[in-house]
């Protein structure tokens, strides 16, 4: 085969499962598990939940696209989420007539559809699990979220943020899992009354592999029905090589290449069946596929091209698959992101670079595909392959916003910091930003979200908004009571640890709930302890566990720190009650004192003076974060990274000391607000490795964005590979780039139908730039825009 024959099948998969395929919401799987529920009522919750998954593995329609070459999908269409009213029956209730027509990640609904699952969710209303969390937030915590302080995660929907051990389950097969089920069952001996519930889970977990293993089963049935109906011999022949596959895969150990890429994906499509959780990681793909392309290639069953058309699939499918998400949701996560993620690079367990053929080949099947996910995550360390880096400067050059670049000099011992082993650090892959570690590490990156220069602007006014003068913080004083900026930034650290303290109090309520109410059997026997342990992972029963909170707004609220202190401590050039008046009234009539502000030092130009603030107020928030343990076991991390909630915040918090009027959005991620750092992409880079990135355990979102004409010019790869190394060198964390002119993103959204295909950056995902809000939209417009890489 040639790359002409891949073009087309993947070209085509695209059309058919993406491009030209409309949302719609079914409500198959609502129905499926609501009947499960009413059999199995009597039920502990976790077989509860095994029996619920059996049953929908059984029933649900089954898609097979007319080009894929290996099969599984989540729901019965492409791109049709699924509702699951044991987890949100209440908020998917309150959206049900809006999904279609609201301005961002709208979801197709019939009438008919509509009123079927209406009749559902509301047989759940006091059932569900939001119905059950929103109880348990405490009502000052329910007052910082209506006061757009802070958000609070998984009221009523899943936790993501883990990879499942994938090289174990291509090693040993789910039916290897069970034995180990088998013999714990065997051997255990109950000696206290909360025995029962590891008992419990062990069935859980063996009825749930069991469906998996049925579900590969029926999936099998049907290409072997399709092939017998089927006219063309070539297809006909692809869907029986399916059906043989999945005779095999995922029960048994993988023995080729097809059936390793079949197994991980049959497995990661029922962990979304299960829970429909956002982030369920692919993990170090090159790694853990490897053995199998390289036996398959030296015993002549594989081509490269074989390989790289089979790895396209994986993108085509992951895009596939959108998450059903709340309308505040779709503001602080916009552009149906799933945060599914590939990492590639990076080193072994001793350290030595693990670049391979594989490598490279997956960069060309994601460049071949030009879909949104799962986005690429590359290791950088000092030995990594120059030729493989080369190979992601390339790409990026492509404008598809990946592969990220991290940084393992940084990354590395961060999980020495929480816990790990030298060697298990080293092998650590990528959500967006942040870092597990396969089967080990369940870092639930979705505690919640601090709006970082709302708590500044608190702190300015003695704890009340001054757009409403609603007391939303603690009494910490105001601005004229202070008399020194260093008297102020102790009133924000109040400010910041008393929205912490509300998100983690309501936060450990939440993982409670998840684990009596939704835990994840099938999910759980993939990760190494909870067998071992008999705990799934929504109780501790993973290696190492942590709940992660985001700071929002860094460089907003480091410019408007830097602006109060110069303004008013420094130079006294205004008074305080001038400038708590004129943000109180959005700089009506205050147009001298807003350029005051606006004329103050920016974060992202290597400034000191800006620079070394946000260094003090990232520390002010991670510190904060740290102290406090999770439910889980382990503790509260801390990370610098915003999704699109910067947007959201900026659009309900009123004008803030930088010059930024209100409803305006705020920076993202740690990056400097866009269009303050004009000193270059260099100076921008020294300012953004002051900050202590080793602190910030979670991990640093930066964004850049360049000119197609930069990295357009001759030898523009090596230079960028070059600036990434310096990057690296310098500490950061992580680096992504946009590469897309403001003029062309301009025009897009002037003509959204001729530019279906832009792709941008927004956080730490890509998305389909047609398909954001607007407010989001103007945000990546507004980023800086380099002309030069020094």
């Amino acid at each position: 085969m040639d790359r002409n024959d891949t073009i087309k099948r993947i070209s085509g998969m695209k059309k058919r499962m993406v491009t030209e395929c409309p949302t719609e919401l079914l409500p198959e799987r609502a129905l499926l598990v609501t009947e499960a529920y009413k059999k199995y009522a009597s039920e502990p919750p976790v077989l509860k939940r095994a029996y619920a998954l059996r049953h929908i593995l059984e029933n649900m329609t089954l898609f097979i696209d007319d080009g894929e070459l290996f099969v599984g999908h989540n729901s019965p269409k492409p791109r049709s989420p699924i509702a699951c009213p044991e987890l949100g029956a209440r908020w998917i209730l309150a959206d049900l007539d809006t999904f279609a027509t609201r301005p961002a990640d709208a979801v197709g609904l019939t009438d008919e559809n509509k009123e079927i699952l209406r009749k559902c969710l509301e047989s759940w209303q006091d059932s569900s699990l939001d119905s059950v969390t929103s109880k348990l937030i405490p009502d000052e915590t329910k007052k910082a979220i209506a006061g757009h302080m802070i958000t609070v995660g998984a009221q009523g929907t899943a936790h993501g943020n883990i990879a499942v051990n994938n090289k174990k389950l291509l090693e040993k097969g789910l039916r290897g899992m069970i034995g180990e089920i088998d013999a714990k069952l065997a051997s255990f001996q109950p000696q206290r009354a909360v025995d029962g519930n590891k008992t419990a889970f062990w069935r859980a977990a063996k009825i749930s592999l069991e469906a998996v293993i049925a579900f590969a089963h029926r999936y099998a049935d049907e290409a072997e029905k399709r092939a017998e109906k089927c006219a063309d011999a070539k297809r006909r022949e692809e869907l029986r090589d399916i059906a043989a596959v999945l005779r095999k895969v995922p029960e048994f150990p993988a023995g080729s290449f097809r059936e390793a890429i079949q197994s991980v994906w049959l497995v990661y499509v029922a962990t979304q069946i299960e829970a429909d959780p956002h982030a369920m990681l692919l993990g170090r793909f090159d790694q853990y596929m490897y053995p199998y392309y390289k036996k398959d290639k030296e015993e002549g069953r594989l081509s490269d091209e074989e390989a790289v058309e089979l790895i396209a699939h994986i993108w085509i499918k992951c895009t596939a698959i959108i998450k059903l998400m709340d309308s505040v949701t779709t503001r602080t996560f916009a552009g149906f992101p799933l945060f599914q993620n590939i990492t590639l690079a990076g080193q072994g367990p001793r350290g030595e670079d693990v670049c391979n053929e594989l490598t490279e080949l997956i960069m060309d099947a994601a460049s071949l595909a030009k879909v949104t996910q799962p986005s690429l995550s590359f290791r950088c360390h000092n030995k990594v392959s120059h030729k493989a880096l080369l190979r992601a400067c390339e790409m990026i050059k492509l404008g598809l916003g990946y592969p990220a670049i991290m940084n393992d000099n940084c990354i590395i011992p961060k999980h020495l910091i929480r816990g790990a082993t030298l060697e298990e650090a080293r092998g650590y892959c990528m959500n967006c930003v942040e870092s597990d570690i396969e089967g080990a590490c369940d870092s639930r990156s979705n505690g919640g979200y601090v709006n970082i220069p709302k708590a500044f602007l608190l702190a300015l006014n003695d704890g009340a908004d001054p757009s409403t003068g609603e007391q939303c913080g603690p009494h910490t004083g105001k601005l004229a009571d202070f008399k020194s900026f260093d008297e102020l930034m102790k009133a924000f650290d109040a400010q910041v640890a008393y929205f912490v303290k509300l998100i983690v109090r309501a936060y450990d309520l939440i993982d409670g709930a998840h684990a009596v109410h939704a835990p994840e059997p099938f999910t759980s026997a993939l990760l190494d302890d909870c067998i071992a342990s008999g705990l799934t992972r929504q109780e501790g029963g993973v290696r190492y566990n942590f709940s992660g909170i985001f700071g929002v707004g860094l460089a907003s609220a480091s410019d408007a720190m830097a602006a109060v202190r110069k303004v008013i401590f420094d130079d006294k050039s205004a008074k305080a009650e001038e400038l708590l008046g004129a943000l109180k009234d959005d700089f009506a009539g205050a147009d001298e004192l807003r350029k005051l502000c606006c004329g103050a030092p920016k974060f992202g130009n290597d400034d000191d003076y800006v620079d070394l603030i946000a260094r003090e107020a990232a520390h002010i928030f991670c510190k904060e974060v740290v102290r406090y343990p999770c439910m889980r076991g382990g503790f509260y991390i801390p990370e610098l990274h915003s999704v699109s909630t910067h947007v959201y915040f900026g659009e309900l918090t009123g004008a803030t000391a930088d010059g930024r009027l209100a409803g305006t959005h705020f920076s993202d991620g740690a990056s400097p607000v866009g269009g303050r750092d004009r000193s270059g992409p260099t100076a921008a880079m020294l300012s953004m490795s002051k900050l202590d990135h080793m602190e910030v355990l979670q991990g640093v979102l930066y964004n850049q964005k360049f000119s197609p004409s930069v990295l357009n010019a001759p030898n523009s790869a090596a230079l960028l590979a070059d600036y990434i190394r310096a990057w690296c060198d310098l500490g950061g964390h992580h680096i992504q780039f946009n590469v897309v002119s403001s003029e062309d993103l301009k025009e897009a959204r002037r003509k959204p139908e001729e530019h279906r295909d832009l792709i941008v950056r927004v956080a730490g995902y890509s998305a389909y730039f047609a398909e954001l809000n607007a407010n989001t939209q103007d945000e990546i417009i507004a980023r800086t825009e380099y002309e030069e890489l020094n």
